[in-house]
């Protein structure tokens, strides 16, 4: 049968329009694609930063233990001269207590290394993951083929549950920050008011002990924070690492739908790269954890410290004990310390809730770019 003119012209124009929407697919699907590498390259740059922060952050609480350890010593010093027996007995009771912290602090900054080692891990993880879901992506655009539609699709929901659990530990990071402002500032408050306590002779020190009674308070509900922020930071990584898992079974899916030997292989290799990282996430969470439950520790012993801190500033304040001696010095000195190891954990702090709120919004750029990937292939570029 011969075709006229008028349909022929008509034939003509529709293949012109279906091949323009494949082109338009087509780009949309490499638009969405650059975005998720956008993302993906983001959250390795955000990881790599929250590594090195975790890496000062355990390195200057080993610094703070330090320090309550040499304010242990000066109070059993000061507790030994017995110059006065209820500053001695004030004296002695804050000692047992610093001793308790110091062991407290040192647990905290040992739990908080493995945190470190387990970060730095999962990060290596989630760039090789990253690396081998591009890979697998360029060889589907190689092979003109796209992901399988309900597996995509359950990749995507693990995406978003991934990033309202990062949203989660990005919220716990600023909580932990807020805390170490506070604790940073009673920090510095306490070691001020031991100089002006220890460096007159005690005479007239009651201004003195009464700002170390508020900064104490201070410190103690600080603690309280940072162990509220640790418990739930921890929560959301247990979420984080099961959202993971989820995204490991998803690439698992895709690669099994995949029918191009080339593109197959690939997609295998970042369901297995997925795997990997999802045990890591799972390892990192149980880390935090160990963190969460030192602090607790911490807390509870920061609790007790404040209480015999103040009462032996407030001996030491008191009209019948009018000396000074050596370990005075070396109480100022060790809150000072402690004061500058503060400062250093504070900054560690910020670093790792600026880390945190980084890696939340690549994954969020990358719930999006999926979402809009699966727009794109829903047009059936191919």
């Amino acid at each position: 049968m011969r075709l006229n003119g008028f349909v022929i012209g008509m034939l003509l124009m529709s293949s012109g329009a279906a091949s323009a929407d494949n082109a338009k697919a087509l780009h949309d699907v490499q638009a969405a694609e650059n975005q998720i590498r956008k993302a993906n390259a983001d959250e390795a740059a955000a990881h790599r930063l929250e590594t090195n922060a975790q890496k000062e952050d355990a390195k200057a609480r080993h610094l703070w233990a330090a320090a309550n350890a040499d304010i242990k010593k000066a109070y059993a010093q000061r507790a030994a001269a017995n110059k006065d027996a209820k500053q001695a007995a004030a004296d002695k009771a804050a000692a047992d207590g610093f001793e308790k912290a110091a062991a407290a602090d040192e647990a905290r900054a040992q739990a908080d290394e493995k945190y470190a080692a387990s970060e730095a891990a999962a990060s290596d993880l989630a760039k090789q993951y990253s690396d081998a879901a591009e890979q697998a992506a360029q060889a589907r655009t190689a092979a003109k083929h796209v992901q399988d539609a309900k597996a995509l699709q359950d990749l995507e929901a693990a995406n978003r549950d991934e990033q309202a659990a990062q949203a989660n530990v990005a919220k716990a990071a600023a909580d932990a920050k807020a805390a170490w402002d506070a604790k940073d500032a009673a920090s510095q408050a306490l070691a001020k008011a031991q100089a002006e306590l220890n460096g007159r002779g005690y005479g007239g020190g009651g201004s003195a002990a009464g700002n170390i009674d508020k900064a104490e308070h201070d410190l103690a509900k600080a603690e309280h924070d940072e162990h509220d922020a640790a418990v739930r930071r921890a929560k959301a990584q247990h979420e984080q690492a099961a959202a993971a898992d989820r995204v490991a079974q998803a690439e698992n899916a895709i690669a099994a739908a995949e029918h191009d030997a080339k593109a197959a292989a690939k997609a295998k290799a970042a369901a297995e790269a997925a795997a990997k990282y999802a045990a890591a996430d799972k390892a990192r969470a149980d880390m935090a954890d160990g963190a969460a439950a030192a602090s607790e520790q911490q807390a509870a012993a920061y609790e007790a410290t404040a209480g015999q801190a103040r009462d032996a500033a407030a001996a030491a304040s008191a009209a019948a004990a009018q000396h000074a001696n050596a370990a005075s010095n070396d109480m100022s000195k060790a809150y000072a310390d402690r004061a500058r190891a503060a400062t250093a954990l504070k900054k560690a702090a910020g670093d790792i809730a600026k880390a945190r709120a980084d890696i939340a919004a690549a994954h969020d750029h990358k719930a999006k770019a999926l979402a809009d990937l699966r727009a794109a292939i829903a047009q059936n570029p191919y």
